[in-house]
């Protein structure tokens, strides 16, 4: 679908209705000349918005307007806006000097001339740096009379990037690489740093840990803007225009990446002499990619879906140590050439349809395979002997021989969506499970604290997905993070005693989509020790019992369209952690005992639309 037709669509869709719709930051003139006959003017009151920090735009002749000039803060608005990020909880606990940076607080923040971004940005330095001598050189060594708008707060950016350490500076920059707005999800994000070697060992935590409390120090410092759960889990990490601006520049300068919006662009960074050790790719640049880069460690594609076909040549990547793949659309043949890149860490595909080549298996570094937005046609046998995998994320596979390899135990998080195009593929499915349980289970997934298996009611034919586990002791013993969202996998036998017992370290537990057939649940006294989030999804379930002494640290519990089920468990009282309670699409619910924990100081939310529903992401992090 070109723009012209998209823009036609629009157009038939609004016609007859009253609509509101918000255009955000445009830039240029011709964006809004493009779009702006999508929006029939019916004379209904209707209205757009158009926000930009473009003049030109704004005062644009053919706009149908009314101009609201965004005020800058007044001097209250900002001191508060500068106490919420220098001075919070977690820094000023505890101290009993705070008057005296109080006085030079206020100061600071009326020198940012009303600016949000400045004073935010100054804010979070300055809380890292709870020093009074370092909140007087701020005040006497920042040029404050060139800063008149969000673009003139480079010196604020500079004194805020200088002052992070060398591992974190990168971590920054890397972030600045995505495309403008982009929310980079933190499972996705975490993992690109570890392969990129950013993340150092710390005693006693493992490296995703450590890269997570990366992202709590940069958005403590008001460098990334982070997007979170309903469970307060990070979901994902933004960064602010401006920040971006800024962040690439300096990535440029300093050799850390090359950026490429067009064929000139590319060609520009063929050079041994070069130091574009990483390049990214926007918007679909055609160029031949790997001929005269044999020094690229890093290579980050986005918005992919004109790419042509012959691209690509590997050939000449040899020290490759990431390759991603982002809005790719159609079918793609891997050159057998990716074999030869044997300091591959992450590959990544996202949209599209994949035939890896047999040479995959050579990739004896690999540690993360993520195709969960991607289909693939068929893994190579020895893939998941690899030893060095650590992640593995499958959202559709066509053929299912993979499973035969004998399969390596370093894995710590395994993403697998059970689905097939025709029904041969589902029995073929369905034979793999009966011949060997442990097909995807068992020992060799010791070390797996994550696991997610997702699947289709049907497949497009009508055929039911007959998919079952037989044995619930097969799942990882270690697991931390569980959601089974298959229908029918676990029968009708209830399994949250077994579930209860055998998964001790659990903390988060999905089960959805009819995964279980049964009628009654059962959560016995002792079962599920450590289980803090507990969700329930569409399932058929008419009574749940909960015994007392089960599940003693759970904080959430949602459930969502568990229609038949009419009473909530009495042993809900009883939960002394518990924390919020979300009761989704259950109309006929009786709802006295979510009036006594609401009562009794527990967070109650009841929505009428499963809309409102929001699944547990997992894997995000480890």
């Amino acid at each position: 679908m070109n723009e012209i037709e998209i823009i036609k669509k629009i157009h038939s869709f609004l016609k007859d209705k009253r609509y509101l719709v918000v255009l955000d930051d445009v830039w240029k003139m011709k964006d809004w000349d493009m779009v702006q006959a999508a929006f029939p003017d019916v004379k209904n009151g209707s209205r757009i918005v158009l926000t930009t920090r473009n003049s030109a735009v704004s005062n644009h002749p053919n706009a149908r307007k009314i101009i609201q000039q965004v005020k800058l803060l007044n001097d209250d608005e900002s001191i508060e806006l500068f106490n919420r990020k220098a001075f919070p909880s977690y820094v000023v606990h505890g101290r009993d000097d705070l008057d005296s940076f109080r006085e030079l607080g206020k100061v600071l923040a009326l020198k940012c001339n009303g600016l949000p971004l400045a004073i935010v940005v100054m804010g979070g330095f300055l809380s890292k740096n709870l020093r009074i001598t370092e909140w007087r050189r701020m005040v006497a060594s920042v040029n404050w009379d060139t800063m008149k708008n969000e673009g003139d707060i480079r010196a604020i950016l500079d004194l805020s990037y200088y002052d992070l350490p060398s591992n974190l500076k990168a971590c920054f920059l890397y972030i600045t690489s995505f495309p403008e707005d982009y929310a980079v999800p933190v499972g996705l994000l975490t993992k690109l740093w570890i392969s990129e070697g950013f993340i150092s060992n710390v005693r006693g935590r493992s490296l995703e840990e450590t890269a997570l409390g990366y992202v709590e120090e940069l958005a403590q410092r008001c460098l990334i803007l982070i997007e979170k759960k309903s469970s307060r889990c990070i979901r994902a990490v933004k960064v602010h225009d401006v920040l971006r601006d800024w962040g690439i520049g300096r990535a440029r300068r300093e050799g850390f990446l090359k950026d490429c919006s067009s064929r000139d662009e590319v060609e520009t960074s063929y050079s041994n002499e070069m130091r574009a050790y990483r390049v990214v790719l926007y918007d679909s640049v055609c160029v031949k990619v790997g001929v005269a880069m044999p020094n690229l460690h890093t290579l980050l594609i986005f918005n992919a879906a004109r790419l042509e076909k012959d691209v690509f040549s590997f050939r000449g990547l040899n020290y490759l140590r990431v390759l991603y793949f982002d809005g790719m659309r159609g079918r793609w043949q891997l050159p057998a050439e990716i074999g030869q890149m044997v300091h591959l860490r992450y590959l990544g595909l996202k949209g599209g349809t994949y035939v890896l080549p047999a040479a995959v298996s050579n990739l004896t570094n690999l540690q993360t395979f993520d195709a969960r937005d991607a289909t693939v046609e068929a893994l190579p046998i020895d893939l998941l002997s690899i030893s060095t995998l650590k992640h593995i994320h499958i959202y559709k596979v066509e053929s299912w021989s993979m499973w035969k390899t004998n399969m390596q135990s370093n894995l710590k998080s395994l993403f697998i969506f059970l689905a097939a195009n025709t029904p041969k593929q589902w029995e073929g499915a369905t034979d793999r499970m009966e011949e060997n349980p442990s097909w995807c289970f068992g020992k060799h997934y010791r070390s797996v604290k994550q696991l997610e298996i997702v699947g289709a009611c049907e497949d497009e034919f009508g055929v039911p997905n007959d998919l079952h586990l037989p044995d619930l002791h097969l799942l990882p013993h270690n697991l931390r993070r569980l959601k089974i969202s298959c229908p029918n996998l676990l029968n009708d036998e209830d399994p949250m005693p077994t579930l209860g017992s055998w998964l001790t370290f659990l903390n988060v537990l999905e089960i959805g989509v009819k995964s279980y057939t049964g009628a009654t649940m059962t959560c016995p006294s002792g079962g599920f020790p450590d289980l803090h989030n507990l969700v329930l999804h569409d399932l058929d379930i008419e009574e749940w019992i909960l015994e007392d002494g089960a599940m003693p640290k759970l904080r959430i519990l949602t459930l969502c369209k568990c229609t038949k089920l009419k009473a909530l468990p009495q042993g809900l009282q009883h939960l002394k952690e518990l924390k919020k309670l979300k009761v989704i699409a259950m109309p006929d619910l009786d709802q006295v005992l979510c009036y006594l924990l609401h009562k009794a100081g527990r967070e109650v939310v009841i929505r009428s639309s499963e809309e409102d529903f929001e699944h547990v992401q997992i894997p995000e992090h480890l």
